[in-house]
């Protein structure tokens, strides 16, 4: 039986006496791999209500110790608003006029009421995040009921960059899972249907994906008003074709019909024995049983059976603040260690119920 053992627990960042207003939800984060001279390099940013922007937040040695070194804002259309639903991702290869090692930032960016319109935008950086540009628009959407929302960006073994979104504007769903693909980051396909159930009502949002040994792709998602909001996963050889979007992929449920529900975030890792380590991070269970939130979920067989491990950076749920919304799960440059990053309660109880961003490394042994 693979162990998961956590080796450290460092803040980030949260409210300060300075600032005690940051209000954190949604971390995300990226360990440099292809920029040369900064490989282990931590970046993390994150949704912060409290300001017109994204925080990067940077990190030398191993999440002991951080520095603010940017904040990426809306450039293309000045008066719209920047700090929805980030996703942080590092180019493993050359696309476009874009080198090995560029930095790409993607988020929805909406005016202050969501009245009128939703983007999906990227940002690149090609000094390892001191500094960002915004340079491409893959979609538009409308307001807050017709809008698109979530992205996660990850490149194709062929070299296309993908942007996979949750898409309110398809009048037959209330909402679907899509992808487009570049091939220089600017210029977009078509809408690729990922997730789009037979029922108008069901909701599929908040894409997730993790490329396993066994060479498929697993993306996790949450289906909003089915009962409990599950997550499920679908699994595809390829990123431009997941097969008929109305086949919905599997439920997450543990050997103890435990589930988790809500924000769903996945990861995958060659150690722990012969199938690697697939873990799902969520909000809460899915039974929305009060008191602690949702544990972790590992499978050690690609998916087909699930177990909970205690999570390691607890939290209370429900709570005022959105404790656990969105966490993040990233597979380390080296094989055996997880990167997972949660909102927790403030450490200073002055600030509470408002949250800390805190790194939990956890290493994987079998």
């Amino acid at each position: 039986m693979a162990t998961l053992t956590v080796l450290s627990k460092d803040k980030i960042y949260g409210p300060t006496k300075e600032n005690p207003k940051i209000a954190l939800t949604y971390p995300r984060l990226v360990e440099i791999e292809h920029y040369e001279g900064e490989e282990g390099t931590l970046l993390v940013t994150g949704e912060s209500l409290d300001i017109n922007g994204y925080r990067i937040h940077r990190s030398r040695d191993g999440g002991k110790s951080w520095e603010h070194i940017a904040t990426v804002t809306e450039t293309m259309e000045p008066d719209l608003i920047a700090n929805w639903q980030p996703h942080l991702y590092e180019l493993p290869k050359k696309v476009g006029e874009m080198p090995k090692g560029t930095l790409i930032l993607s988020g929805c960016t909406r005016d202050l009421r969501v009245e009128r319109i939703t983007k999906m935008c990227l940002w690149r950086s090609f000094d390892c995040g001191k500094s960002w540009e915004e340079f491409s628009v893959v979609a538009v959407g409308g307001d807050i009921h017709c809008g698109l929302y979530e992205p996660f960006c990850i490149l194709s073994d062929d070299g296309r960059l993908f942007c996979f979104y949750s898409d309110e504007t398809h009048p037959d769903h209330s909402q679907m899972l899509v992808c487009k693909y570049s091939h220089d980051g600017v210029n977009w396909s078509d809408r690729i249907l990922v997730v789009a159930c037979k029922e108008r009502h069901l909701r599929p949002g908040m894409i997730s994906i993790a490329r396993q040994g066994n060479g498929l792709y697993a993306l996790a998602y949450e289906m909003v008003a089915e009962k409990g909001h599950p997550i499920y996963v679908k699994t595809s050889e390829r990123l431009d074709d997941w097969g008929d979007p109305s086949e919905i992929g599997y439920k997450v449920v543990s050997k103890t019909q435990d589930a988790p529900s809500c924000t769903p975030y996945i990861a995958w890792l060659p150690a722990g024995g012969e199938c690697g380590t697939l873990v799902v991070a969520s909000w809460h269970l899915a039974s929305f049983e009060e008191g602690k939130g949702s544990d972790l979920y590992v499978s050690f067989d690609y998916g087909k059976t699930w177990e909970t491990v205690e999570n390691p950076l607890p939290f209370v749920w429900p709570a005022k603040h959105r404790y656990s919304y969105s966490p993040t799960l990233v597979k380390g440059s080296r094989d055996d260690i997880l990167y997972y990053i949660n909102a927790v309660e403030c450490e200073d109880k002055e600030f509470s119920p408002l949250a800390d961003f805190v790194l939990c490394t956890i290493k994987i042994g079998e």
